[in-house]
């Protein structure tokens, strides 16, 4: 007699390699018009001892894999081994304190696909990878949270609001569904984000080791930046494996492999004595286009604390180098278009203008907190937000024992890097507006493309000095680029004809 193999219904243009298990089953449920009972008594274990008490009220959290069975992913799923361990990524990052959420936290424009990645339930990841958007965890209609579980009303209607029944899936409801499949670029972004994460978490327990050693010999712990999934995997590995193997050397246990690029080193040596400084008075030349900062509102600088104040000192002396040094004979454009824009930009879409005015304006309102560009050359009106991010996100944290001076000096160093670089990205950005002939006056953050990663070492002491080890940028091909951006009369012409046609 012949054996007749059953096969469930499957669809390989939806299959993506990064699905999440609630993904992938929902998927399955909707082609084969399956509920919550039928999903398990495919995908749970055999031999799991609370099969039976399962299959009578399925509940099974969705984030763990010890109680699927792997080979029936493997049969109707047709997935390999990475792609049944990126469905369950928390089961790979054991050493960090990745907390996978126990609700539904998705892209909005992801789920409309039929697309959900393991990685939205990280607690670590705010936004998705391939659209940079914030992720949802309530429904947009009813404001409640979806429990991440295998269970009948969640899946009652696969990628819907049990609550509301709100679809959030629209492609997988239509007659004749098309394929699934993400973009090379969406799978590359994702890997990325997954490489990175995978590394960070294998770091821990070398990074502890080391710092136990460090910390024996008197060389003072360090501490490393965490990755941006909008760079490179390879730089942020790169750069880590450089200085752990730079350090391992100091202390003398492993050899140094083999260099991957230049590390630049900058020291600060305790000061046994103060020298004061003869301070030299000199008379500011006036700007004919527009006074940057000479009048600020003393009332909002009066709140704020010792270290706001002083990394305001430093932003304001970048915004300065930038202003008289690298935007140059732009001054004139720079000036015209703040002035035309008197209404808030968050949001708009305007055609493109001077590229270099574009960059400096947008630059500065992402750092100043500030939508109005018109306002931009007026005394301060309320607290540069952006720089707050920054010094509550992105300012480094210095290992304990440190004094207060070493730990501004750390920043310090760290934001004016970070401010120079993020001006390259917005003229990046405004290149890219020029070629299109649109702005769209979005909200983005930097992803410190054009600044490098940093490692901070030492024990704030004589014999172990404070440490800040960079890598080595090649000089931007943006500098020339933006050297050759026309300046003359016929460019003047064209930036004010531009404006003309930007109205409210």
């Amino acid at each position: 007699p012949h054996i007749i193999d059953y096969s469930w219904c499957w669809r390989d243009d939806w299959r993506t390699g990064f699905d999440s298990a609630f993904g992938l089953l929902a998927k399955f449920a909707r082609l084969n018009s399956m509920g919550a009972r039928e999903l398990v008594s495919v995908f749970i274990k055999q031999d799991c001892g609370s099969r039976n008490a399962i299959l009578r009220a399925p509940k099974v959290d969705l984030r763990y894999f010890e109680l699927f069975d792997v080979s029936a992913f493997e049969k109707h799923f047709r997935l390999d081994q990475k792609a049944i361990e990126r469905a369950f990524i928390i089961e790979r990052l054991r050493n960090g304190s990745h907390r996978a959420s126990s609700t539904l936290r998705w892209c909005p424009q992801c789920a409309r696909q039929g697309f959900h990645s393991a990685l939205f339930q990280l607690d670590l990841v705010s936004a998705c990878p391939i659209h940079d958007l914030m992720l949802r965890t309530k429904c947009s209609k009813c404001q409640r949270q979806i429990p991440y579980v295998l269970s009948p009303e969640i899946f009652e209607r696969p990628f819907c609001c049990p609550w509301c029944a709100n679809d959030f899936a629209p492609s997988l409801r239509q007659l004749r569904p098309q394929a699934l499949t993400l973009l090379a670029v969406e799978r590359a972004r994702i890997e990325n984000m997954i490489q990175l994460l995978i590394f960070e978490d294998n770091m821990v327990p070398i990074r502890l080791a080391l710092n136990r050693e460090r910390k024996q010999l008197g060389l003072g712990e360090f501490a490393i930046g965490h990755p941006d999934w909008r760079r490179l995997e390879s730089e942020y590995i790169g750069f880590v494996t450089q200085v752990i193997d730079t350090l391992q050397l100091i202390s003398g246990t492993p050899q140094q492999s083999l260099p991957l690029g230049s590390l630049t080193v900058t020291v600060k040596r305790p000061i046994r004595d103060e020298v004061s400084r003869r301070v030299v008075k000199s008379r500011r030349r006036r700007s004919h286009e527009i006074p940057i900062d000479e009048v600020t509102t003393v009332h909002v600088k009066r709140n704020w604390d010792e270290r706001l104040q002083m990394s305001y000192q430093v932003y304001n002396g970048v915004r300065r180098h930038v202003w008289r040094h690298i935007v140059g004979k732009h001054r004139a454009c720079i000036a015209k278009a703040a002035a035309h824009f008197w209404w808030n930009m968050a949001g708009e879409r305007t055609c493109s203008f001077c590229p270099i005015a574009e960059a400096f304006i947008r630059w500065r309102a992402h750092w100043e907190g500030c939508g109005t560009p018109r306002y931009l050359f007026s005394p301060l009106r309320k607290d540069p937000m952006g720089l707050v991010a920054w010094l509550s996100s992105g300012a480094p944290i210095c290992p304990q024992g440190w004094s207060i001076k070493s730990e501004q000096w750390v920043s310090d160093h760290l934001l004016g890097a970070q401010c120079i670089g993020s001006f390259w990205e917005f003229f990046e950005v405004a290149l890219h507006n020029e070629k299109n002939g649109q702005i769209i006056w979005e909200r983005r953050s930097c992803t410190g493309r054009y600044s490098s990663y940093w490692a901070i070492v030492g024990g704030d002491t004589l014999k172990s000095p404070v440490c800040i080890y960079q890598q080595v940028h090649k000089p931007s091909r943006l500098e020339e680029v933006l050297k050759s951006v026309s300046s003359d009369r016929d460019h003047s012409r064209k930036h004010l004809l531009q404006l003309s046609k930007i109205v409210r």
